[in-house]
């Protein structure tokens, strides 16, 4: 008979400062991050509650409002783009920028200028 010995081992973290540092940053972009999805999701089921509320005071049975309310609920896509808008940037300057494809030529890409354009 053959016996079979298991091993374990354990590691620890032993970061610098510095690292300590950007794993607190990492962690509270990442908490931001989950947070706003969360919040952009309540949000929506609080609108699909309002919304079915007042299909219930005009006296539509609950049951059958419930079914006739349909709102989008915000997708993994959907917040990943938000989330990569630009901060404070109006709507006008919002992709502005139109960048090189990657075959271009290097003076394609340093005479590549960013304008605002119109919506």
């Amino acid at each position: 008979m053959r016996q079979e010995v298991l091993r374990a081992f354990r590691f620890t973290l032993d970061p610098a400062p510095a690292q300590v540092e950007a794993f607190a940053r990492h962690a509270g972009a990442a908490r931001w991050a989950f947070n706003h999805a969360l919040g952009m999701k309540v949000a929506a089921h609080q609108q699909w509650r309002h919304r079915v509320q007042e299909l219930v005071d005009q006296g539509v049975p609950e049951d059958l409002a419930r079914k006739q309310v349909r709102l989008p609920v915000p997708t993994k896509p959907t917040i990943q783009k938000h989330l990569n808008q630009p901060r404070g940037t109006p709507p006008s300057i919002r992709n502005a920028c139109t960048w090189p494809s990657k075959n271009a030529s290097w003076p394609a890409v340093a005479n590549t200028r960013c304008t605002a354009l119109p919506e």
